[in-house]
């Protein structure tokens, strides 16, 4: 999924509250970088940066995050959960799903072993215990 794939989930999952777009629309992008890093952490390991890695922070519209397809959703999740977390407590509540979604894709990333490394013809993951 590109980030414009995601800028539009995201804005389908908020349709409810249009009227807040102004409010939310210049953190969108932190938004989105911040869902991708909890997803990178959980597949690799490590944290989006805004450098040249191999987890670059998405900016431009046809950026694809470096993580297995499955999990984008949930990078559009956390960012729907951030839209409606700072609102009034219905919209808070509103928020909650998406927040359970970005965390149980989180889990899942985790419980398939995130990144695999082989070593000495030896398949291993980077980690094995990440608390979520």
């Amino acid at each position: 999924m590109k980030l414009s794939e995601i800028k539009a989930l995201i804005m389908f999952q908020t349709s409810n509250d249009a009227e807040d777009v102004g409010d939310f629309l210049p953190y969108l992008l932190n938004y989105i970088n911040e869902g991708y890093d909890r997803l990178v952490l959980a597949y690799a390991d490590e944290h989006v940066t805004s450098a040249s890695t191999g987890y670059p922070s998405l900016s431009g519209d046809s950026d694809v995050p470096n993580i297995p397809e499955w999990s984008h959703k949930g990078i559009a999740d956390w960012a729907t959960w951030l839209v409606y977390k700072n609102g009034n407590p219905n919209k808070q509540q509103r928020g909650m799903a998406f927040r359970y979604s970005a965390e149980e894709i989180a889990r899942l990333i985790i419980a398939s072993g995130g990144l695999a490394v082989e070593t000495s013809g030896v398949k291993t993951t980077n980690f094995t215990n990440i608390p979520t």
